[in-house]
C-alpha cells in the first residue's frame, strides 16, 4: 500500500486549514481594498427596499393605532418648488421677491410663538440680481425673519486665498453662526475642500444660520450618505520646497497644515515639524510626481527660475445644512458640538420649547403610538423616550448613513409621501404688508422645520438617485435631517463583529462541506447564505444595525467550492492509490469499483473464501534448471496463475516461495466467492495442463490447491510505514492445511465443508474423509473438486454471451 496520509491533509481535518486560508485572504481584502464595501451598497438598498414604511393595526376592539409613522418627525414640512408654483410664477429662477415674500409669510403672523422653527431655503444666491433692489429685499426679510438658513456649496476643485470676494462671503456666515471647533482624532481624514460657492454677503450676514448642501455618491453612483462636516481649506501662504528648513512647522491648533499637489491635481498633506528626514523624502517624491513651477519674470521665453511648491493651508470644519437645522432644534450651538473623527459626533442635552408652558424642556422621541377611539379621542398616550444626548455614528470621512424612510414623494396631498409637501405658492401668495394688523395670527407651523427646495422637474439639477430611486435634493435634506432628529442612525457593526461573524461561516461551513455529500452541501451553503441575509435584514429593519452581508456570504461561497474542490482531488488521488494498491492483484473492473466505492481499510471480519495453491516436487524441479532459468520459469507459472485469479475477480495476497494465497469476497463483497473459486482452480488446472503440454517433462509443473470459506479477518496489517492487505484467521490456516493433504490422498484441488456448503448444486465433488488437520481439534469433512455442472468461463466472458 502506499504511504498513508498525513491526518491533517484528511478532507474533514484540512478543511479547517482552508477556512483559516479564506479567513485570511478576505481579510486582507477587507482591510486593504473597498470591493466588500462598495457590494455592500446594492445590499443597503435592498434593506431599504425591505423597510416597512408605514404600520396600521388593530390592538383592540373600538381602538386603533395612529397612522403616523413614529419614525418620521412631525417637524419636519417640505414647501416643493413644484409645477403649480411654476405656473404661477413662470419661468425658474423667478424673482427673489418671491423668497422675500415666502419668508416674510411666516414671520409676519401676529401669534409669534406660534412660528416656526426654521426656514431652510435650498436655493443658490450666489450672483447678484439684475435689481439690487430684490436682493435688499430679499436681505431685509432674511434678517427680519431671524429663522432663515442658507447654504453654502463646497467644491474639491479651485482654490480660495484670504481676501477673496468668495472668503468674504464665507467668512461671513462663520461670523454670524460660526463653525466646528471641537473636532477629536485624525481631523485630516476628513474630505478636504479647496473652493466654496457661498451666498452673497448681504445674505450671509441676514441669515440665521447655515451649513454646506453637498452629498456624496458612493462609487456606483447612488447618495447613500451625507457628510455632516467637510473640511473647508482657504490658501495662507505659498512656499517654495527649496526653502523649507528642518524644524518648520504650523499652528495645528488653529487646524493648519502643509500640502503640496501632484501632477495630477490630488493633495498630499505634509507632517510637521519638518526633520532632515522627512525633507528629504518629501523632496525626493515632489521631484518624482510634483510638477515644477516655471518664472519668466522677463517674458523672454526664458525660464529665470524653477521650484517646487509646497502650501499652507488653514482648515475650517464646515456642519452639514441638516446639523444646522437640527442643532437649532435642540437649542444647541456648533461650540456644544463635539466630533470625534471615525466615531460620532455628538450633540449634548437636547432642549425643545414645551408647546404648553413655552419653555426650553428635555428633549423625548415616541416610541409607542398614540391610541384612540373610533371617535378619534384619545385613549391612551404612548410611551416617550427622554434623550440626554444624541450621538450621531459617522465614518473617517465624516459621513453619516442616511435611513431613507421612503420612496420619493409626491408633490401633491393625494399621492404618497413619506414626509408631508405643500406648495412654495400656497404660502409665497400669502405675503402680509408690512402692518401687523393685516397680519395672519399663525400658519400652523409651530416648531416645524420649513425646507424649501425643487420639486419639479427642470427647477434645477437637483435629482439624485437614492437606495429608493431617484429623489429631489431637499427630500434628501429631510431624510437626513430626519435621522437625526428621530435618533433613527444606522450603525455600523464594528469590525470585529464582522470578522467574527466571517469566521464563524467561514468554519461552519466549512464542516459541513467537509462530511456532507457535494449536492447537500451545496443546498446547506444556499439555504445558510438566505438564513443570514434574513438575519442581517432583520437586524437592519428592528435595530438599524448593519452587518457586512456580502463579505460573509461570498466567503462561504467560497469556502463550499474550496472544500468541494478539494476533496476532488484527494479523492481522485485516493483513486489513483487504489489503483495502484489494487490493480496489480485485482481485476480492473474490480478496481474501478474500488476507485468508486472505497472500502473501509483496517481490520474487518468477513464471510469469505480464501484460496491457497503450491506447486509439487519443487526441489526436484529447481535441481533440474539454473537460477535464472527457474526464475523465468515461475515468472510464466504465476503470471498465468494470477491472471487467471483476477479473471475471475479474486484477490491476489502474496506469494510465499513457490506458492500463492488468494481470496474473494474482499475488498469488494462478492454473493458467489466459493463458487468463483472453485471455478479458478478448475480453471487454473486446465491451463497449467497446456502449459506442461508445451514444456519437457522435467520442467512440467504440478501443484495442489486447497479452498476454504468461512469468517476472516481483512484488512491493512503491518506498520504506518509499510502495510499488506491481506487475511487472518483459523479459516485461513485450515485453508493451508488443505492444500498441503492434497498430498496424502493424490488429489489435485481440496474443499473444505463450508466451501462445499456453497457450491454443492454447482460442483462434482467426491467426498474424501472426515479429518482433523494439524492445529484443530474438530474434525473437517473434505471434498475432491472434479468438475463443475455449468461453464467455468471467467464472469467477463459469461456476461459478454
Amino acid at each position: 500500500m502506499p504511504r498513508k496520509r498525513s491526518r491533517i491533509l484528511e478532507a474533514k481535518r484540512f478543511s479547517f486549514v482552508i477556512a483559516v486560508l479564506i479567513f485570511g485572504v478576505f481579510s486582507l481584502l477587507y482591510f486593504s481594498t473597498r470591493i466588500f464595501q462598495n457590494l455592500e451598497g446594492p445590499i443597503l438598498d435592498t434593506h431599504f427596499r425591505l423597510k416597512t414604511t408605514k404600520e396600521s393595526k388593530a390592538i383592540q376592539e373600538g381602538a386603533v393605532l395612529s397612522h403616523q409613522n413614529l419614525q418620521i418627525s412631525d417637524s419636519i414640512l417640505i414647501l416643493g418648488i413644484d409645477q403649480k408654483t411654476l405656473a404661477e410664477y413662470g419661468k425658474w429662477p423667478f424673482s427673489r421677491t418671491r423668497h422675500a415674500d415666502l419668508i416674510n409669510a411666516f414671520s409676519r403672523i401676529k401669534g409669534q410663538e406660534n412660528r416656526e422653527s426654521s426656514l431652510f431655503i435650498d436655493v443658490f444666491f450666489i450672483e447678484e440680481d439684475p435689481d439690487p433692489t430684490n436682493d435688499a429685499l430679499l436681505a431685509d426679510a432674511i434678517g427680519d425673519s431671524d429663522r432663515v438658513f442658507l447654504e453654502t456649496v463646497l467644491s474639491p476643485y479651485g482654490s480660495v486665498e484670504e481676501g477673496d470676494p468668495m472668503t468674504a462671503r464665507q467668512e461671513a456666515l462663520y461670523d454670524g453662526y460660526g463653525t466646528i471647533g471641537n473636532v477629536k482624532g485624525d481631523w485630516k481624514k476628513l474630505v478636504a475642500f479647496y473652493g466654496y460657492e457661498p451666498p452673497l454677503e448681504p445674505f450671509a450676514r441676514a441669515a440665521s444660520g447655515y451649513g454646506h448642501a453637498n452629498f456624496m455618491s458612493d462609487s456606483d453612483q447612488v447618495y447613500r450618505r451625507q457628510p455632516l462636516v467637510l473640511r473647508s481649506s482657504v490658501l495662507v501662504e505659498t512656499l517654495r520646497l527649496d526653502e523649507l528648513r528642518p524644524g518648520h512647522t504650523v499652528d495645528a491648533a488653529s487646524f493648519e497644515r502643509l500640502a503640496w499637489q501632484d501632477d495630477r491635481g490630488g493633495y498630499h498633506d505634509i507632517e510637521t515639524p519638518l526633520t532632515e528626514a522627512s525633507l528629504a523624502r518629501l523632496a525626493e517624491r515632489m521631484e518624482a510626481e510634483a510638477p515644477l513651477r516655471i518664472v519668466d519674470d522677463d517674458m523672454d521665453g526664458t525660464p529665470d527660475d524653477s521650484y517646487y511648491v509646497v502650501r499652507r493651508y488653514r482648515d475650517s470644519f464646515v456642519p452639514a445644512i441638516t446639523l444646522s437645522l437640527a442643532l437649532n432644534y435642540f437649542h444647541r450651538t456648533l461650540d456644544e458640538v463635539e466630533v470625534v473623527v471615525g466615531s460620532h459626533i455628538l450633540i449634548p442635552s437636547p432642549k425643545v420649547i414645551d408647546p404648553d408652558t413655552g419653555e426650553l424642556v428635555d428633549y423625548a422621541i415616541q416610541v409607542e403610538p398614540d391610541q384612540f377611539d373610533a371617535d378619534g379621542n384619545l385613549v391612551a398616550e404612548g410611551e416617550r423616550r427622554t434623550l440626554p444626548e444624541i450621538r450621531i455614528p459617522i465614518n473617517e470621512q465624516g459621513q453619516m448613513i442616511v435611513n431613507f424612510m421612503g420612496p420619493r414623494s409626491s408633490p401633491t396631498s393625494d399621492g404618497v409621501q413619506t414626509f408631508p409637501v405643500r406648495s412654495y405658492s400656497a404660502y409665497a401668495n400669502r405675503a402680509p404688508g408690512s402692518d401687523p394688523a393685516t397680519w395672519r395670527r399663525t400658519l400652523a407651523v409651530k416648531d416645524k422645520i420649513l425646507m424649501v427646495g425643487a420639486f419639479a422637474a427642470g427647477v434645477a439639477e437637483d435629482e439624485k438617485p437614492t437606495p429608493l430611486g431617484i429623489m429631489y435634493g431637499i427630500e434628501m435634506h429631510a431624510n437626513a435631517l430626519n435621522t437625526i432628529l428621530m435618533d433613527n442612525f444606522i450603525h455600523q457593526a464594528p469590525v470585529w463583529v464582522d470578522l467574527a461573524v466571517l469566521g464563524f461561516a467561514i468554519l461552519l461551513l466549512a464542516f459541513l462541506s467537509s462530511r456532507l455529500p457535494a449536492i447537500a452541501g451545496f443546498f446547506v451553503t444556499i439555504g445558510a447564505v438566505a438564513a443570514y441575509f434574513y438575519g442581517v435584514n432583520y437586524a437592519f429593519d428592528s435595530r438599524a444595525y448593519l452587518i457586512n452581508f456580502s463579505m460573509t456570504s461570498l466567503a462561504a461561497g467560497f469556502t463550499f467550492i474550496s472544500v468541494v474542490v478539494y476533496r476532488v482531488f484527494t479523492e481522485e488521488r485516493d483513486k489513483r492509490q487504489i489503483r495502484e494498491t489494487f490493480g496489480k492483484y485485482l481485476s480492473p473492473r474490480v478496481v474501478d469499483q474500488l476507485a468508486n466505492d472505497p472500502p473501509e481499510l483496517g481490520g474487518v471480519d468477513k464471510d469469505l473464501t480464501v484460496f491457497f495453491s503450491d506447486i509439487r516436487g519443487f526441489t526436484t524441479l529447481s535441481e533440474n534448471m539454473t537460477s535464472q532459468e527457474l526464475v523465468n520459469h515461475l515468472n510464466v507459472y504465476f503470471s498465468a496463475m494470477t491472471d487467471l485469479a483476477i479473471e475471475y475477480m479474486g484477490t491476489l495476497d502474496k506469494y510465499i516461495g513457490d506458492a500463492m494465497m488468494a481470496f474473494w469476497g474482499a475488498p469488494l463483497p462478492l454473493q458467489d466467492h466459493a463458487e468463483l473459486a472453485c471455478k479458478c482452480a478448475l480453471r487454473q488446472m486446465q491451463v497449467l495442463d497446456e502449459l506442461n503440454a508445451g514444456w519437457p517433462e522435467a520442467k512440467h509443473i504440478h501443484i495442489g490447491i486447497g479452498i476454504n470459506s468461512g469468517i476472516m479477518t481483512v484488512g491493512n496489517m503491518g506498520s504506518r510505514q509499510r502495510m499488506n492487505y491481506t487475511l487472518m484467521g483459523d479459516n485461513v490456516n485450515l485453508c493451508s492445511r488443505l492444500e498441503a493433504t492434497n498430498k496424502e490422498y493424490g488429489t489435485r484441488i481440496i474443499i473444505s465443508e463450508y466451501t462445499y456448503a456453497h457450491v454443492r448444486d454447482k460442483f462434482v465433488v467426491r467426498e474424501l474423509d472426515n479429518i482433523r488437520v494439524k492445529g484443530k481439534n474438530k474434525p473437517v469433512l473434505i471434498y475432491e473438486l472434479v468438475d463443475c455442472l455449468e461453464s467455468i468461463d471467467p464472469p467477463a466472458k459469461v456476461a459478454a454471451k
